[in-house]
């Protein structure tokens, strides 16, 4: 006889999988060649190629990497945050030997400009596009339309520096090549150091503005 209360039969345990947190840039990176110190080492060759710190945002520098290798950018670009991605734009142009303002806003009409970037004779006026896609033509142009209208206002509120020309640049971190639109640069992050090397103020496919 069984004593009251008791289970007749074994008790059935369910296994619940754990939801696993998503893979960032860096763990992909390190799952597509095999072992964390290759990522590393990747990474470290990205920092080394665009001039900037290995202490720059590796998430930015796996996804480059990642998209070297021809990883989906779509995919990619969605593991990253927008504040890192601005953050090492702002850290590659600076590398380059430009004076970089972040965040610069004008007022009446209020605007908020990324980056801007001064050399001795050229400032560029960036907008950092942290888009998840590839964008179309059709897309690119109000885009790059804003941002030659932010760089006109940026003109002329500019008291200093009186003759330097300015250039509105779009940098975006999901394009495989630049792209000019309504003189506009639509640049991609891995193609900034070919762009900051051979930008020329008298290119007249770039619509340069003049403080």
């Amino acid at each position: 006889m069984k004593k009251r209360g008791s289970f007749a039969g074994k008790v059935r345990t369910v296994d619940i999988p754990v939801p696993r947190a998503p893979l960032n840039a860096e763990e992909l990176l390190s799952a597509k060649l095999g072992s964390k110190r290759a990522a590393e080492s990747s990474m470290l060759g990205i920092a080394a190629e665009l001039g900037v710190s290995p202490e720059a945002p590796h998430s930015v520098l796996a996804a480059i990497a990642m998209a070297r290798l021809g990883a989906d950018l779509d995919a990619v670009a969605k593991l990253l945050d927008w504040k890192d991605f601005e953050g090492f734009c702002a850290m590659a142009i600076s590398a380059a030997g430009y004076n970089v303002r972040r965040n610069v806003r004008l007022r009446k009409p209020t605007r908020q400009i990324d980056i801007v970037a001064e050399s001795p004779s050229l400032v560029l006026v960036v907008d950092c596009k942290h888009w998840r896609r590839g964008v179309g033509q059709g897309s690119l142009e109000p885009v790059a339309s804003a941002q030659a209208e932010r760089t006109r206002l940026l003109v002329e509120r500019t008291t200093g520096d009186k003759g330097k020309a300015h250039l509105p640049v779009v940098l975006t971190v999901v394009d495989n090549q630049v792209r000019v639109v309504g003189g506009v640069p639509i640049v991609p992050i891995q193609g900034l150091k070919d762009f900051l090397s051979s930008v020329n103020r008298f290119d007249p496919a770039l619509s340069f503005l003049s403080s």
